[in-house]
């Protein structure tokens, strides 16, 4: 799981995405950390900058639903409460997102310990598709009760395919950084149809 207090590290490295897309990678932040807005560590990926445009991810454990909230609609809470209130609190914590063009995000949540079924949600954040993918990337790292913010600055210049390289490493870079990928089968309900089931 995250450290609190990881080494910070300045300079460049090559990107993980693609040689030809996301050619630089700066790394500014390498650490997880907690305030009292938000008691889950939040892994930092690197942030990548291409044609201008630059992409920083941030994950986090969900808080466990309480016996009160697990007789909610958990859909609802996770997108008028718990996803609100973290990208408010990367908002105080990070400033500089709150200047992002794009905040795209996705989450993960077991409504209980002892059931086998998942609830997936998602926003694009003004990037088409971008929330689908995210839902999906947490279902291959078969994350559990994780939520996945991406940040995207955008640059003036369209990127096409190459923004979903961007978004993808930056992701499953904060993923790992915060230990939240690993094996598990399970039965997933989504957000947006939650009486349909599917087998990974």
């Amino acid at each position: 799981m995250c450290r609190s207090n990881m080494r910070l590290v300045s300079g460049t490295a090559p990107t993980a995405c693609s040689r030809r897309a996301c050619p630089r990678r700066t790394i500014l932040q390498a650490r997880c950390y907690t305030t009292s807005t938000w008691d889950s560590p939040i892994a930092t990926s690197d942030e990548v900058t291409h044609l201008k445009s630059k992409f920083q991810a941030y994950a986090s454990q969900i808080p466990r639903p309480t016996s009160s909230q697990e007789q909610i609609n958990l859909s609802g809470w996770m997108r008028t409460e718990t996803m609100p209130q973290l990208l408010a609190h990367l908002h105080n914590t990070e400033p500089r997102t709150r200047r992002a063009s794009h905040a795209m995000y996705a989450w993960r949540l077991r409504p209980s310990a002892s059931g086998n079924s998942l609830l997936l949600g998602s926003s694009n954040g003004g990037e088409a598709g971008a929330g689908e993918r995210l839902e999906r990337l947490l279902e291959l790292g078969h994350c559990e009760n994780v939520a996945l913010v991406v940040f995207r600055w955008y640059g003036g210049v369209k990127l096409g395919s190459d923004r979903w390289r961007c978004i993808s490493a930056v992701a499953k870079e904060a993923l790992e950084r915060g230990g939240y990928l690993g094996p598990r089968e399970d039965t997933v309900v989504r957000n947006n149809d939650p009486g349909r089931k599917r087998r990974k």
